[in-house]
């Protein structure tokens, strides 16, 4: 492929040589030499830069086979190690600046980014100049026309009939400059179409190559959403552990010795007395999540996601303690003292003189089957004094499944009280809810993060489509690119949230949002 290429460029580069040599006469070859400088410059900036970039795309397609036969390690950490991965300066500085990306990602317990973020085909139209590039063949065509109208009106400039050596000069004139017209344009039109075709196939060489590239990387190195939530949950778990087994056994911290946390369940039973003692301490607390309005980029409300201020370890993730609290039953205790919060926080705002934003709540299935939940919040409400169009309640996909029955008289209850009611986890299979009966939430949130929706950008059109047919309303979250954005936007998605956009923010960083009307 890479010699079929190369051979392409020197037919194109040949035959400019050769139609400067046997140019008529010194106008034409002015004229041809400037169309083969044009080509030249082409082939240099374009055409060269492309079949080097396809040849490195072909180098990355075996650098996935070799990392996926790695043994003793998985593809995703074997790619990662492999220094000059495309064996091609810019895409190895591009995959070099990915690597460092997404190892300060997983250091973090973020959700790494995809590679297509930094590798696509508009990244390498950049670097190889596709706008300017496809204007070449037009350029070349009016240089051949412009050859033309010179050509004849130096043929025309000194015509006289007065003898007959004199019309004979003027017809030698003529047919010279009808030479110099005829040859320069047909150059001009040689040139352009070798040069547009050979363009054209390069182009589309390099960008099937780079799909194929980035399929194979989608299936075989970048780990699913749900294996990276896991490994970030299993490090932090483990690095918490590891700080609670230095920490003195005999000051009421509950943590237990390293053989214990050995023995089965040594998990639960090293952070449950951390978990119950920070309950009482009221060291858990929440963070928000800014939903932007995705055409105008405005904050709009945001989601309440829940954090644990150790004093001692920092700010803990909840993929550490919500499995503990679940496994225990505590997880209703604990949701409820961050509603109960929320509502606090929305009361002081409206105390402050701070207008509020919708503030998002997230309610489990053990909830459901644990509380009256549309009881509690109503008791909220006239105890803090809040208007619900400022609570919008998330009730999981999980609930929703598993207790239906149940749920659907308690969004009836919210939704008559004045709140909004949404879906959470939604992975934009209609079948799976529509089988229980009537959806009955306000809204619908997708989930791009979920293990249906990765990789299947392409399928979000269609889920709005059908949204729109069956008249129900989508939010997204889990936005991670432009990309998604943008075709989020095409596809008629008005709001949305995810790191795209902004982390979660501390309630001090969020009031400031909200005091200025716009993020920092």
């Amino acid at each position: 492929m890479r010699l079929f290429s190369y051979l392409s460029v020197a037919v194109l580069l040949v035959s400019g040589i050769v139609l400067t040599a046997y140019s008529p006469d010194l106008l034409s070859m002015v004229i041809v030499g400037f169309m083969c400088m044009i080509t030249l410059a082409g082939c240099i900036y374009g055409l060269l830069p492309t079949i080097s970039f396809t040849g490195g795309l072909l180098n990355g397609q075996n650098s996935i086979r070799k990392a996926s036969g790695t043994e003793g390690s998985s593809a995703w950490v074997a790619a990662l190690r492999i220094e000059r991965f495309f064996q091609q300066k810019r895409l190895d500085k591009l995959f070099g600046e990915y690597r460092e990306k997404v190892q300060h990602q997983r250091e973090t317990g973020q959700i790494v980014s995809d590679i297509d973020e930094v590798l696509n085909e508009d990244v390498l139209a950049l670097y190889t100049w596709r706008g300017v590039i496809a204007q070449i063949p037009g350029t070349l065509t009016g240089l051949g026309i412009l050859g033309t109208f010179v050509g004849l009106l130096l043929g025309l400039r000194n015509i006289s009939f007065v003898t007959v050596e004199a019309a004979l000069g003027s017809v030698q004139s003529i047919l010279a400059g009808i030479d110099t017209a005829f040859y320069t344009s047909i150059a001009g039109v040689i040139l352009s179409i070798l040069f547009n075709i050979i363009n054209n196939v390069l182009r589309n060489i390099m960008n099937r190559e780079t799909g194929l590239f980035l399929e194979e990387f989608h299936k075989t190195v970048i780990p699913t959403t749900d294996e990276q939530a896991r490994y970030s949950s299993r490090r932090e778990v483990r690095q918490i552990l590891e700080l609670l087994d230095r920490l003195p056994k005999n000051t009421g911290n509950g943590a237990l010795t390293g053989e214990a946390m050995r023995g089965n369940g040594g998990n639960e039973r090293v952070l449950m007395p951390q978990i119950l003692d920070g309950l009482r301490k009221n060291e858990f607390t929440f963070f928000l999540q800014p939903r932007y309005e995705l055409n105008t980029r405005k904050v709009i409300g945001a989601e309440a996601l829940v954090r644990w201020n150790h004093p001692v370890l920092g700010v803990v993730s909840p993929a550490v303690f919500i499995p503990v609290l679940e496994s225990n039953g505590y997880i209703t205790k604990l949701d409820q003292y961050i509603w109960e919060e929320v509502c606090k926080t929305i009361r002081v705002w409206i105390d402050e003189g701070v207008r509020p934003m919708p503030i998002t709540v997230n309610v489990t299935k053990t909830d459901i089957l644990a509380i009256d939940v549309a009881e509690f919040f109503s008791g909220m409400l006239k105890k803090y004094r809040i208007p619900p169009k400022y609570l919008d309640i998330d009730i999981s996909r999980t609930a929703y499944l598993e207790t239906h029955d149940v749920l659907s008289e308690t969004v009836a209850q919210l939704q008559q009280m004045g709140f909004r009611v949404v879906l959470d986890g939604f992975d934009g299979n209609y079948m799976e809810l529509s089988a229980l009966g009537d959806i009955g939430t306000d809204v619908l949130k997708l989930d791009l993060c979920s293990a249906e929706m990765q990789n299947r950008t392409n399928a979000l059109p269609g889920i709005f489509v059908q949204a729109r047919t069956l008249r129900l309303n989508l939010l997204a979250e889990g936005i991670e690119s432009a990309e998604q954005l943008n075709v989020l936007r095409k596809a008629g998605c008005t709001e949305g949230q995810g790191y795209f956009f902004s982390r979660p923010l501390s309630v001090d960083e969020f009031a400031k949002i909200l005091k200025v009307g716009r993020a920092g």
